[in-house]
C-alpha cells in the first residue's frame, strides 16, 4: 500500500476517533454528506453538520466540537468570516464561542496563492481545496488534532502559529492496542477477540515456546490488521475521487440516486471483511463505471 496510505494510519492511530466531535459546515449537501460519512467510514461517531454559518454557531453554543470542517463559500456569513469570528473571541470574549482555539480546517475550490494566505491570516489550521481524496482531508483533520502549535493572540494575527514545525515521525512497528481498536472496523474487533483468546490458552500451557508463539501472533494481527485498514482506505479514496469527479461534473445537477450510491458504497467497503478484496474492488468499479456512463451520456446531449 502507498506510503500516503501507511502514513494517514499512523496519524489515526495517534486518535480516539469515537470521542472526538466534528462539525462539518457545508451548504453543499452532496458534499456535505461526502465529508460526514467519510469521516464516519474512517471511525469518527460523533459527527454534526449546519448547512451555514448561523446555523453552526447555533451547534456550537449547544456542543463544544473538537474540530471543524468548514466551507469557504457558505450562504450568508462566509466560512472565512467565520473563522475570524471565532478566533477574534480569543481577545474580546463572544459568548457564542467557548473555545476560539477549535482547530478549522477550510474546505474550498479556491487554489490561489492569496486565498490560501487569506485563510492562513484568518487562524485555519489546515487548508484542503476541492475536489480532495480521502487521504489529503484526512491527513488535513489529524494533523490539526494531533499537531498542536502554539496559540497566537494577538491584534494583528490571532491563530495557531503559522510557523510550521518540521513533521513529526512516528517509529516504531506496533503502536498502542487501545487506539488500534479504538478505528478498526467491527468484524476486525471480533477477528482480534478470536485470536486472543486463543493466546490466552497458548499462555496458560506455559514455557518458553508458548511466549515465542504469543510475540509472533501479535505481530501477525498488528500486520493483518494494518494490512485489511490500509486497504480499505485505498479503496474509500477512489470512492470518493469517483464521486469528486461526478460532483465537479455535474455540479448542482447531480443525480440525488448516483450520490446514494456512492455513499452507500463507502459504508459498505468500511464493512467488507478482511480476506474479500475481490468484493471491495467490485463496488469500486461498479462506480467507475456508473459515473463514466453518466459522464458519456451527459456529453451526447451537448
Amino acid at each position: 500500500m502507498t506510503t500516503h496510505h501507511a502514513h494517514t494510519m499512523r496519524l489515526l492511530s495517534k486518535i480516539d476517533c469515537a470521542r472526538i466531535a466534528v462539525l462539518v459546515v457545508e451548504d453543499n449537501d452532496a458534499s456535505r454528506r461526502l465529508v460526514m460519512e467519510l469521516m464516519r467510514a474512517t471511525g469518527f461517531e460523533n459527527v454534526n453538520f449546519a448547512r451555514d454559518a448561523e446555523e453552526a454557531i447555533a451547534q456550537m453554543q449547544g456542543q463544544d466540537p473538537d474540530i471543524l470542517l468548514l466551507d469557504w463559500n457558505l450562504p450568508g456569513m462566509s466560512g472565512l468570516d467565520l473563522v475570524r469570528h471565532i478566533r477574534a473571541s480569543a481577545n474580546t470574549p463572544d459568548p457564542r464561542f467557548t473555545n476560539p482555539e477549535v482547530p478549522i480546517v477550510m474546505l474550498t475550490a479556491r487554489q490561489r496563492a492569496r486565498d490560501v494566505t487569506a485563510a492562513r491570516n484568518a487562524g485555519v489550521n489546515a487548508f484542503v481545496v476541492k475536489p480532495f481524496s480521502t487521504t489529503s482531508l484526512l491527513k488535513a483533520v489529524c494533523g490539526s488534532l494531533t499537531r498542536k502549535r502554539k496559540f497566537v493572540a494577538e491584534p494583528a494575527y490571532t491563530g495557531p502559529d503559522r510557523r510550521r514545525r518540521r513533521a513529526e515521525n512516528y517509529p516504531g512497528l506496533l503502536q498502542r492496542a487501545e487506539d488500534k481498536i479504538a478505528i478498526a472496523p467491527p468484524e476486525l474487533r471480533k477477528a482480534s477477540s478470536i485470536e486472543l483468546d486463543g493466546l490466552r490458552d497458548s499462555l496458560k500451557s506455559g514455557g518458553r515456546l508458548a511466549a515465542r508463539e504469543v510475540e509472533r501472533k501479535v505481530r501477525d494481527m498488528v500486520d493483518s490488521e494494518r494490512q485489511a485498514q490500509e486497504i480499505r482506505l485505498g479503496l474509500m479514496e477512489r470512492a470518493a475521487q469517483s464521486l469528486n469527479a461526478y460532483i465537479g461534473l455535474f455540479g448542482r445537477e447531480a443525480d440525488a440516486e448516483v450520490v446514494d450510491v456512492h455513499l452507500d458504497a463507502l459504508i459498505r467497503l468500511n464493512e467488507v471483511p478482511h480476506g474479500q478484496e475481490a468484493l471491495a474492488n467490485g463496488i469500486v468499479r461498479h462506480l467507475d463505471t456508473l459515473v463514466a456512463k453518466r459522464t458519456e451520456g451527459r456529453k451526447s446531449l451537448a
